[in-house]
């Protein structure tokens, strides 16, 4: 595990306050690696009682953002 990809990652969650507003919330960092989690909200389902899509590509999106910015 990185110490880096960590210190990278709280410094960028520190100014993210879609992933903070969305209870997204960082579970594991390593270079090149991020696994996020989010709790869903009744306020995030969409007509059909399940999860709104523009919610999981949020999730996923940081999870990105998280991992190609691990290494600074």
């Amino acid at each position: 595990m990185s110490h880096n990809a960590w210190q990278n990652a709280h410094t960028l969650y520190e100014n993210d306050t879609c992933a903070q507003a969305l209870g997204i919330d960082i579970i594991e960092m390593d270079d090149g690696y991020a696994v996020v989690t989010m709790t869903i909200t009744p306020q995030m389902l969409n007509g059909h009682k399940t999860c709104h899509g523009g919610q999981l590509f949020s999730l996923a999106d940081t999870a990105f953002a998280y991992a190609c910015n691990s290494q600074g």
